[in-house]
Formats: structure tokens, sequence, C-alpha cells
């Protein structure tokens, strides 16, 4: 794992807001009508507003800086192997680190960190730009859906977050409840899409100040529309047990929307690494410190699925019994030598090395909106279709996304997922931990079609692995191995598996005060064993 001395996000800005000064000087002389374009604007190349969108449009998978250790830190040496995707062949911290439950303090902070100073902190700038001076307010907007897009990562990861009232005391921040943050987070969402429904119905329809700049949707408002349409359906789901009635009217307002969700690749969100890299190639194939999960290895394979072949590469290990096969690693095993299990699989083609900038980041597709779907119809939500048909519709859209064939024929498919061997300790030998099919059967249980909306999910959303760790905590599926050895002298369970992680160690040294009061909003002390507000299964039923 590389380390690279970090330049704050502050630097970065003063530099920026340095070299606009002479826009800035201008711009209380400006026309205040937020739907006018004045001949100054016009002149511009609108740095000074697209800047702030790019840094956070490129800090929600945590690479904006291309130093790729701290998306290793935030998300891949956490939620990636959480969510039972990926597992490290490296025996960080001599084999005692978050793999098994020995949590890294240096490592869990950085979630934290970089969500305030890379997302936040921009998102502020850009609010003294725009709305404060009622200039540009679809751009505004647009900095709002990325704000609740990259802030849920964070409150998903740790639970209370400074949020609300983020820069209003300086160093000691305020925290909110998740309850709250999710409160405020619905609200941000109605605010942005009524001005962008106001927007896209003014003269200033066509006015793109910031398409060199939105590397995700190009100033498409269209497709912001129903990107922020499917990310408040992921919110309801995400609260369906919590809050049902609430998750009802919100789901249902989605779909109801005049531009309605994401139905079409097309409109995915996806990060493009024209100029960033994709940090899992990076991790995969220059530091070589992640590998495929046996948990991917035992449903994939299990269920036949065409997927596996594009998600990983086969071993490479020299012994002939292993070399060439899709072979994972158990989570919580005991590595002692990075050397013995480095030539399992790999990530496939597209994380190799020379495809870095070529690999775009998806972090929310046509499929996971189907699949969400799929679910609030399930639990009795009009989602303008059947359980059934959504989740048949989710597998087409993710066969379509990696290009792989045969999707109706994969959709009848009846094996199941297979138990798990290690070629190099029998004693992480596993039997199978789901009887879990592809093929719907209207006849089954809600709890058994839950199980297999979300083991689908869990695939399509793949290499995303803090989405997949926030649904698997809170549905259970799909279900995994249990940990072999675990770390945490008792405070995670090794069944259910990790929760969340612990307030920054930053924080307990600068902002202790409103730590300790954020502890008190948990369910519990602050380990990795508490559940969150929305996680309310743990094993249990989810209807």
């Amino acid at each position: 794992m590389k380390r690279i001395k970090y330049i704050s996000y502050a630097f970065i800005s003063t530099l920026l807001l340095s070299f606009m000064s002479c826009n800035l000087d201008k711009f209380d002389e400006y026309n205040t009508d937020p739907y006018s374009v004045t001949p100054e604007h016009q002149k511009g190349d609108w740095l000074y507003l697209g800047g702030y969108i790019t840094q956070m449009e490129k800090s929600i998978y945590s690479n904006a800086n291309n130093w790729d250790w701290d998306f290793q830190i935030a998300q891949n040496l956490g939620a990636d192997i959480f969510s039972g995707y990926m597992a490290p062949p490296t025996p960080f911290n001599n084999d005692k680190n978050n793999a098994n439950y020995n949590l890294m303090g240096g490592w869990n902070l950085w979630t934290f960190k970089m969500c305030n100073e890379r997302v936040m902190a921009p998102w502020l700038e850009l609010k003294k730009l725009t709305k404060d001076v009622n200039e540009f307010p679809e751009i505004y907007a647009v900095a709002n859906i990325l704000k609740v897009t990259a802030m849920m990562r964070s409150t998903d990861t740790y639970g209370p977050i400074p949020y609300s009232k983020f820069g209003e005391g300086g160093v000691s921040s305020a925290y909110d409840s998740q309850e709250q943050v999710y409160m405020q987070f619905f609200k941000e969402l109605d605010e942005a899409q009524e001005t962008l429904h106001t927007f896209l119905e003014s003269d200033r329809k066509d006015v793109k100040a910031i398409q060199l700049y939105d590397i995700v949707y190009r100033s498409d408002y269209e497709k912001w529309m129903r990107y922020a349409n499917s990310l408040r359906l992921r919110l309801a789901v995400r609260i369906s047990k919590v809050k049902p009635d609430m998750a009802k009217i919100e789901a249902e307002k989605a779909v109801n929307d005049s531009f309605g969700v994401i139905e079409s690749n097309k409109d995915n969100f996806v990060v493009s690494t024209e100029t960033m890299k994709n940090p899992l190639n990076i991790l995969a194939y220059a530091y070589n410190d992640i590998r495929m999960s046996a948990d991917m290895e035992s449903i994939l394979k299990g269920l036949k699925d065409p997927r596996m072949e594009v998600f990983f590469a086969p071993a490479t290990d020299k012994d002939p019994n292993i070399n060439k096969k899709y072979i994972g690693i158990r989570q919580g095993i005991n590595v002692i030598d990075k050397g013995i299990r480095e030539g399992y699989s790999n990530l496939g083609e597209a994380w190799k090395m020379g495809n870095e900038f070529k690999n775009d980041i998806c972090l929310l597709n046509a499929a996971e909106v189907a699949f969400l779907r799929a679910e609030g119809a399930l639990r009795g939500w009009n989602m303008k279709g059947n359980e059934k048909d959504f989740y048949e519709t989710g597998v087409r859209h993710s066969f379509d996304y990696w290009k792989v064939g045969a999707p109706d024929t994969y959709l009848q498919g009846t094996t199941k997922p297979l138990a798990y061997s290690d070629p190099k300790a029998p004693e992480y030998d596993a039997a199978p931990a789901s009887t879990v099919t592809v093929k719907w059967d209207a006849s089954l249980s809600k709890e058994n079609k839950l199980e297999k909306i979300i083991t689908q999910k869990w695939i399509a959303m793949f290499p995303d692995g803090q989405e997949a760790w926030s649904e698997f905590r809170r549905t259970g599926y799909p279900k995994q191995f249990p940990m072999v050895i675990n770390n945490s002298a008792g405070k995670i369970d090794s069944q259910i598996k990790i929760r969340r992680l612990p307030f920054s160690q930053d924080e307990y040294r600068d902002n202790k005060a409103e730590v300790k009061k954020a502890v008190s909003l948990l369910n519990g002390p602050d380990e990795g064993g508490t559940q969150l507000w929305w996680d309310t299964n743990a094993g249990k039923s989810n209807f």
C-alpha cells in the first residue's frame, strides 16, 4: 500500500479562488436574476463554478487526486471487503487489520475525512457563488444532488455525521443523527428537483454553463432529474423497515415524477475516468493488494454466472490445481504471507494496467433501479410493474452493461451457490451459505423472493462495495461465509459481520465534545458491531 503526503482541499481551494479573483471581484456587479445570463458570464469559461462540480463528482469514489492509496483505505480495505466482493492477499499490519476485524483507526477515518474535505467543502464554496447570491440555481441543484450522493456513503459508514450545520462551527462541527441526515436528504432532493423542473421550463433550459466540467451528465439536466429520482428511490428502500410509510411515499414519488427513473444504461450515473484513474486498476495490478472473494466464487460459479469472466481473471498460481481456475480468498483467514494467495483470481480485463483511464466508474445503474423497483413492488408499493418483471429486467440490464449474452437462459437457472474450498488451506473450506437460485418462483415467500432480488442486485452493483455493504447489512443478503478469525475482541459478531466504522480519531482529538454527543445518537457504543439507524436486520426477517 503506497502512502503519499496528503494535500488539503483548503489549499487547493485557495489556489483556485486566487486564480479566479479577477472574476470574483466583479461578482456582486452581476445581475442577480437567476434566469438571465449577462455578457460577463458568457465571456468566462465557467471554471469558477464548474471546477467545484468536477471536484465533487471525482470525490464520490475517493480518488479525485489520483493518489489511489486514499481510495484503498477509504473504501477498498473497508466496504469493498465488508461487502463480500473482494479480499486482500496481503497481511497488512502483521495480518491484523480490517479484513479480520482488527479495525484500523488510521484507515477508517478517511471516508469521513474525504467526504468532508472533498465534497462538503467545495459544496459550501459553490453555495456561496450560486444560492447565496441568487445565481445559477440549476448548478446549485446539481451540487445538492451530488452532496446527497456522497454523504449517503458517509452516513452509511458511520451513522451520525456533521451535515445540516456543516461549516457553521469551524473545527467544532455538530453531528446530526442518521435519521436527521436522511430527512435532510429527502428535503434537499425536493428542493433540487423543484429547481430543475423550473429551469427546464424556462428560457434558459438550453444553457449548459458547466458542460465542460460535469463529467457525469455534461449538463444534461433531464438525465440529472432521472438520476435524482433514482437516488430518491435508493434512499426510500434503505429506510423501508424503519419508516415504511414514508419510504412508500418517497419511492412512489420517484417513479411518478414526469422525468421518471433510470431505465436504460445510457442514463447510468457514470464518473468519467478520462482525467481520473480508476483506483481499482492500481490496487489490483500495481499494488497486487486485492483479489476475488470466496463469496463471489461461491455465488458466481454456483449460479453459472457469465459475468464472473468479466469481473475476474483466472488464477495465475503455479500450482496446476489452481492455475487458470477462478479461485477466491475467504474473509477472516490467517493470510501470513502475500505470496500464498497472490496468484488467486485478480480483477478482470477492465481493471488491468493500461485501462485505468478508460475504466469509467459506475455508481448507480439501470439494473440497480430495476431491483429497487422489484423490492418496492414486493413490499406493496406502486412501482408501475410487478416484482418478477423488474427482477428479470434488472438481470437483463446488467448483462447488457457488462456485454455478456444469454440473459434469458441465465434467468431459467436452478443451480445454487457452491461450497468453498481453499486449495492452500483446507481448514478454511466451507459449506454453501445459501440455496438461492436465479429462476423466479412465484410460490416462494416474500423473504425468499427478496433474497433472489438482493443477490442479483449485489452482483449487478459490482464493484461498488460501499452500496453492496449497505444492502448486505440492511437485508442480510446475499448470505455469506462467516468470519474465521475475528480480532474484534467480541465487539463484532462473526456471523452477522461488521455493521459500521467507529468515528474518526481526528474528530476525537479536534472535535471531542461533539463526537461524544454523536455517540449518544448511536444504538450502542462507538464500535464496529453497533447497528445503524436503518439497520434492523442482523439475521432477522425483512418483513
